[in-house]
């Protein structure tokens, strides 16, 4: 018999304190290639030895941290590939309110190239699945999923890094546009 094991609540703790720690140093501007494990221990009041409890590197706790974001993502997405979704404003405006709440560390990662070539491809899943639940065939003349996919992936990208100051209820009119049709 397989016995899950309860993750220990101080492991749960001392991870979000450094993922914090690491959010916290890029939003104040300090390059993903001067981090140190010293940096971010001493921002999460830890020690070195409690990271390397946890992480191999600093690249396995970023690896870790951006898994979470996807992992958060494909949840706000979730409810928008159900067919009778009543609230699918609300969840689209949920969706778009994780990216306005995290927008600094967004903004830092947006200029990654990986993270947005994975995020593309979510994106391109995404809308490939509400195409299939909605049942809208392969040969209907619709822009390819890679340009709608890029379509929100930039209008997402515009909005954290330059117009943030417009609210996630007119960015979701802009997604609308592209998606629903």
């Amino acid at each position: 018999m397989s016995e899950l094991k309860k993750a220990d609540p101080r492991t749960l703790r001392s991870k979000k304190m450094f993922k914090e720690a690491v959010i916290a140093l890029l939003s104040e501007h300090v390059a993903i290639n001067s981090l140190t494990v010293q940096k971010i221990a001493n921002r999460a009041e830890l020690n070195r030895a409690t990271f390397y409890l946890h992480y191999v590197d600093i690249n396995d706790l970023l690896r870790e941290l951006v898994s979470d974001i996807f992992a958060n993502l494909e949840e706000k997405l979730k409810p928008l590939l159900r067919l009778e979704s009543l609230n699918e404003r609300h969840q689209l405006l949920a969706f778009l309110d994780y990216f306005y709440l995290h927008r600094k560390l967004f903004a830092l990662l947006f200029e990654e190239t990986e993270f947005n070539r994975k995020m593309h491809k979510e994106l391109k899943a995404f809308i490939q699945a509400r195409r299939s639940m909605r049942n809208i065939e392969e040969n209907a003349p619709r822009a390819s999923l890679d340009i709608l996919a890029a379509s929100m992936l930039g209008v997402i990208m515009w909005w954290i890094t330059e117009g943030n100051d417009y609210s996630s209820e007119y960015i979701a009119n802009q997604i609308d546009i592209l998606y629903k049709k």
